[in-house]
């Protein structure tokens, strides 16, 4: 019920949001996807956000007992950074293609809302002894862990993804906008190992590097996709794109547990 009414509220917002701010997405500049031009996309969305919401209700669930803490403060940790993550995942077709600033700005604020909605009534709902097998709370890692996950995106898109995998980017035609929007990007990502990703339990480093890695990536991965709902766009582009910042976000996360947290203790 809760993943309904999330995504209720995101579709209501983004319909409030055209309407307030004037403006049709969909007239991006970019050729329209089949769904846009034969009128289902509004089925896709719909059943898009609820795959993404569902997704990150279930692994907060299982995550629950290791986070610990009051229910809203669990809740926000979980899902403040996917909320950042969702707000630059929208707003980087501004730098690659590049589509209008204010439409995107709009739809990317629109898109990272409800998440912040997700974790505070999830967070009323689920208790610290919820969740798969009632696993004992976590320890989470310091704040430079942010900074370490981030530093391994940005090297990794810089170095791989935009030279070699040759990505659809702006980092040529727009290096500054393209900047700041990979290290932003970077900062969410590591935020979210700070302060919920880094409690998860694992028995050793790579495990914990593959269960929060791949958390992080499947849901990058999903709102990357989102793009082939709307636009006309390369499937395989994404998909790669996707796959190369799953690899990147589990080399740091592995990286730091290994260099600095050590070998961590065996699942109850």
């Amino acid at each position: 019920m809760i993943v309904l009414v999330c995504v209720i509220f995101d579709v209501a917002l983004h319909r409030i949001s055209a309407w307030m701010f004037d403006f049709d997405y969909f007239n991006n500049g970019l050729p329209q996807s089949v769904l846009v031009r034969n009128g289902t996309f509004p089925i896709a969305a719909l059943l898009g956000f609820g795959v993404m919401f569902g997704f990150l209700a279930l692994t907060y669930r299982r995550a629950r007992p290791e986070m610990g803490g009051t229910q809203l403060r669990a809740g926000l940790r979980f899902f403040v950074p996917f909320a950042f993550i969702m707000f630059f995942g929208v707003f980087e077709s501004a730098f690659i293609f590049p589509t209008p600033f204010k439409a995107e700005i709009i739809t990317a604020i629109a898109d990272a809302v409800p998440y912040l909605l997700l974790g505070v009534l999830l967070g009323c709902v689920s208790h610290p002894g919820t969740g798969e097998g009632n696993r004992q709370q976590g320890t989470f890692g310091p704040w430079q862990s942010m900074l370490w996950i981030a530093a391994f995106y940005v090297a990794g898109r810089y170095l791989i993804s935009y030279p070699v995998l040759h990505i659809v980017s702006g980092y040529i035609e727009r290096p500054v906008g393209t900047f700041v929007w990979t290290v932003g990007c970077g900062l969410s990502m590591g935020t979210f190992y700070w302060l919920a990703g880094s409690a998860f339990s694992a028995a050793t480093p790579l495990r914990k590097a593959l269960r929060v890695g791949l958390t992080l990536g499947i849901f990058w991965l999903m709102v990357q996709l989102f793009f082939a709902l709307i636009s006309e766009v390369s499937v395989s582009d994404l998909v790669i794109r996707g796959a190369a910042d799953i690899v990147y976000l589990v080399a740091g996360i592995y990286s730091f547990e290994k260099l600095f947290r050590g070998k961590l203790p065996a699942r109850p």
